[in-house]
Order: C-alpha cells, then sequence, then structure tokens
C-alpha cells in the first residue's frame, strides 16, 4: 500500500477511523469507557508523519504512524500500531470525562457533607445520603472506597474545625 496515496487524500485515516468505529474489539473497548463512539470523529487525529525511528506515537489527543509502516499491508501487519495508541487515547478522554477527576467536584461534595455535619447530621446520616451518589461514578469499588472515605474524613475535619471556632467565638 503506498502511503503517499493514503496521506494524500485521506482515505487512509477514513480507513483507520472506520475501523475504530465498527470493529466488535474496538466498540467494546470505547463502550466499557463510556466514550461516544462519534469522540472517533471528533476528537481524535490521525497522522502519516516520520518519526525518525519510532513506529507510533501519540498524546490524547493525536495518533501519529511511521509513513513506513504503511510499505507493508497496514491493516494486516501493522494496525497493532494504531491499537496501542488508540487506547491510550481511550484512557485520557476516559479520564478527562471522569467526573471525580474534577478537584471541585470533590471539595464541592465534601462541602455538602460539611454542611450537613454543622448542622445536626450525624456522620452515618450524610454518608447514607451522599455515598450512593458518588458511587454511581465508579467503575472500581476499591477506588471509590478510598476517594470516598477521604472525602468523608475532610468533611469530618472541617466541620471539627468549624465546631470548635464557634465554641470560641461565641
Amino acid at each position: 500500500m503506498n502511503w503517499f496515496k493514503y496521506s494524500h487524500n485521506n482515505d487512509f485515516i477514513t480507513r483507520v477511523k472506520k475501523v475504530l468505529k465498527t470493529h466488535a474489539f474496538t466498540v467494546s473497548l470505547v463502550e466499557y469507557y463510556h466514550i461516544p463512539i462519534q469522540d472517533i470523529d471528533d476528537n481524535l487525529h490521525i497522522e502519516v508523519a516520520d518519526l525518525n525511528g519510532k513506529f507510533a506515537e501519540g498524546n490524547g489527543k493525536i495518533i501519529r504512524i511511521d509513513k513506513k509502516l504503511l510499505n507493508a499491508d497496514f491493516f494486516n501487519d501493522n494496525f497493532h500500531f494504531i491499537i496501542h495508541e488508540f487506547f491510550h487515547w481511550i484512557k485520557r478522554r476516559s479520564e478527562e470525562k471522569f467526573y471525580f477527576n474534577d478537584p471541585e467536584e470533590i471539595q464541592s461534595f465534601v462541602l455538602q457533607m460539611t454542611w450537613d455535619l454543622i448542622n445536626g447530621k450525624n456522620k452515618e446520616e450524610v454518608i447514607s445520603n451522599i455515598h450512593p451518589i458518588v458511587r454511581t461514578h465508579f467503575k472500581d469499588g476499591n477506588k471509590f472506597k478510598r476517594v470516598f472515605d477521604e472525602m468523608v474524613d475532610r468533611a469530618m475535619g472541617l466541620a471539627d474545625i468549624y465546631n470548635k471556632e464557634q465554641k470560641i467565638i461565641f
């Protein structure tokens, strides 16, 4: 396959994206990580370039394939390089979309719990109200437990500080 033919008319990129959007394996990866299939067209950029000895590289937004790989039957012999970089892209897209990657979101839940604590709810009530909301955003139960426990600890600490200051002030 001639790399110039592909890179010149974008047929190569179109074919790569078609495989990524339709092959059962790649579709299952995209679905597992909750990435809309349309993101492949809208947010994944693919380039053919001279990578000076590298086969492929990516940065979460773009996948670059070395032009030398296109001299062979790329789709049979070298597509695995796309898969490797595609998975990096999926993980980065997933992380960008993950609700609790935003420190502001975590702090908002901590302050929500703190509010309830300083206004008379006990720890168990606060946990029973917030736990199911936060849990829905995690696939990994261990990661959820670690993050949630830390959030509860921070809320308890802030409530303690507030309550001590209120006793001093009044």
